[in-house]
């Protein structure tokens, strides 16, 4: 298994739908998201750590699938 983790800021709702997403790909990838750890920023944001595993190999294409999803939201609002 290969660990790694995302690091997400924004708004909190934002970063709630970016959690999801994640989650949905890691488990698509038969990996586990094992923490998170959030602070509070200003003006109602924050910044979450969300750790996880994957099996060996799939890292970079969990990672890939998630900034693809990432920039889109990203496309959507400019």
């Amino acid at each position: 298994m290969s660990n790694s983790f995302e690091l997400l800021t924004g708004p909190i709702d934002s970063i709630q739908k970016k959690y999801e997403i994640l989650s949905d790909i890691v488990s698509e990838a038969n990996g586990k998201v094992h923490g998170s750890q959030s602070h509070m920023i200003q003006n109602n944001s924050m910044s979450l750590v969300v750790y996880f595993e994957v099996p060996v190999g799939q890292r970079e294409e969990v990672k890939r699938k998630f900034n693809d999803f990432v920039l889109s939201i990203i496309t959507r609002t400019n």
